[in-house]
């Protein structure tokens, strides 16, 4: 009977420490309600833009809405003397055959047969033949008059054609150069008389000095631009200054000068349009990316591992559609996408397209961030205008010592942590540019003066407004210590190791950065 009770008292102790040892703290959570949190991040995300840079329009709407027709800001005449506008309803193919006849013959034959005036110099003679099938008359004209010698002056507003010898129409050509050029001095000092007056342009959306130059290319005005109310240009068509207190261009010209140069500003100072760049920086075990593509849909291409202090990673590539840029990454649709991506090795430089929307990513990593497989560092939000650049940085500045002159010691500083820069271009027809970089620097260990690891990837994608990219492929890899004991027992010497066991593991985590970028 003793015995049994220690047999029993030994499976007793046993089944006991056996618990102690896999005993677990759990916690119990609320299930998450989708439909409410959807509900929820909208009116947060409204609330973000709500809040954003407020943009006053005039009730005159037209005003700001950027067109994309192609618009007139001046029309200058421009003549040629040499060919036949190619628009021009009278041209159409002819054939000839004519033998031996005079210039002047041949002059009013196709006179008769295009309807055009042709006057014939007193100093041609001659006499051709030709025999031409289906041929432009105007072709036809020049190719005989080429075998002659000579020339054509044309005067399509008149509908006149000349011809002379070469000789001839050139010094002709000559003579009306000139008086054009004593025209323009005949204008000039016309203009010398004119009126001069002065307005004031105030410029809201763009830079006095960008347009200050763009109106002196229209206008062929030169000079130095300066700053402040006493910086300039003139010459003999215009006069410009920039205010640069007020952002503004004070001009000196003409009525009509200055109706163009109105024109001209109304068509460049136009509002610049803003976009909402959504990031989730967030730090992900290997198993999140196949979860993803498993759920979403993820289109990937293995480039190559990250190993190494520094690596840098360029690629291009277009969202929304397929396609493939210079072997470095592939891109896909949401119709197109891979139901089970199984991602092996280290993606470098790679773009993501998710066919969600930001509520359902974030229901996700939420759902991850519980499971242990994934941790979201940050989810900052920020605006920018088109075309400028956007920095959003998370980390640390890590201090090391370097020897001063005349000895001791300065401390500097550098910057360890995630990085993000993007440049959004709106194209216009519901999408959007985006240049990305992104650099990890980390630092090897808590020593003084530790050595950075810098991992950078740089790519320019075309997305869709309002849709979700993630870049991928900055690594790193942690071996984790783990060891299990029984309370109390473990920690008795000698034989406290027979109570307690050690495991390594080897857990590779990769960062990867969603973008949600929307136009406002």
């Amino acid at each position: 009977m003793k015995k049994l009770n220690n047999i029993f008292f030994l499976t007793f102790l046993v089944v006991f420490l056996t618990s102690c040892e896999t005993t677990q703290e759990t916690k119990k959570e609320k299930l998450l309600n989708p439909e409410s949190f959807i509900s929820e991040r909208k009116e947060g995300i409204d609330r973000t833009v709500s809040l954003g840079p407020k943009i006053a329009v005039d009730t005159a709407k037209e005003i700001y809405i950027r067109n994309n027709e192609r618009r007139e800001i001046n029309k200058e005449e421009r003549k040629s003397y040499i060919n036949i506008s190619d628009s021009s309803k009278s041209l159409f193919p002819i054939s000839i055959n004519f033998e031996n006849v005079s210039i002047q013959d041949m002059a009013i034959m196709f006179s008769e047969i295009t309807g055009k005036n042709i006057l014939v110099g007193d100093e041609v003679e001659g006499r051709v033949s030709a025999k031409l099938i289906n041929v432009p008359w105007d072709k036809a004209l020049d190719s005989v008059l080429k075998i002659k010698k000579l020339a054509k002056h044309v005067d399509e507003k008149a509908n006149i054609i000349r011809i002379h010898k070469q000789d001839v129409l050139v010094a002709q050509e000559e003579f009306d150069r000139k008086r054009i050029e004593d025209m323009q001095k005949t204008r000039e000092a016309q203009r010398a008389i004119e009126p001069i007056y002065t307005e004031i342009f105030r410029l809201y959306y763009t830079n006095a000095k960008d347009v200050k130059s763009e109106i002196e290319s229209v206008m062929g005005a030169g000079g130095e631009s300066g700053s402040g109310e006493d910086s300039g240009s003139s010459n003999k068509k215009v006069d410009i200054t920039i205010d640069e207190r007020l952002n503004s261009l004070i001009i000196q010209a003409t009525k009509s000068e200055l109706d163009l140069i109105a024109r001209l500003i109304k068509e460049v100072d136009v509002r610049t349009k803003q976009i909402l760049i959504e990031a989730f920086i967030v730090e992900a075990t290997d198993d999140f990316s196949k979860e993803l593509g498993a759920k979403f849909g993820i289109d990937a291409t293995n480039l190559g591992n990250l190993d190494g202090d520094h690596y840098s990673v360029k690629s291009a590539g277009v969202a929304g559609s397929q396609a493939e840029t210079a072997g470095t990454l592939t891109l896909g649709d949401s119709t197109g996408l891979m139901s089970n991506n199984g991602v092996a090795g280290a993606l470098g430089g790679i773009g993501f397209i998710l066919g969600t929307s930001s509520s359902n990513l974030k229901i996700e990593l939420s759902a991850s961030e519980k499971d242990g497989i994934t941790k979201v560092l940050s989810n900052p939000r920020v605006f920018t205008l088109d075309n400028e650049e956007a920095v959003i940085i998370q980390g640390e500045e890590i201090p090391y010592k370097t020897e001063a002159e005349g000895g001791g010691t300065d401390i500097e500083f550098k910057e360890a942590g995630v990085k993000l820069t993007v440049t959004p271009s709106i194209v216009g027809d519901g999408n959007i540019i985006l240049n990305v970089k992104v650099e990890k620097k980390t630092a090897k260990n808590d020593e003084a003066n530790p050595p950075i690891t810098t991992r950078e990837i740089t790519t320019k994608l075309l997305v869709k407004d309002d849709t979700i990219v993630v870049i991928g492929g900055v690594f790193t890899q942690e071996t984790i210590d783990t060891v299990n004991k029984v309370p109390f027992f473990g920690d008795l010497p000698i034989v406290g190791d027979l109570f307690k066991y050690k495991k390594d593991a080897d857990v590779r985590k990769e960062l990867l950065v969603f973008l949600a970028p929307r136009v406002i």
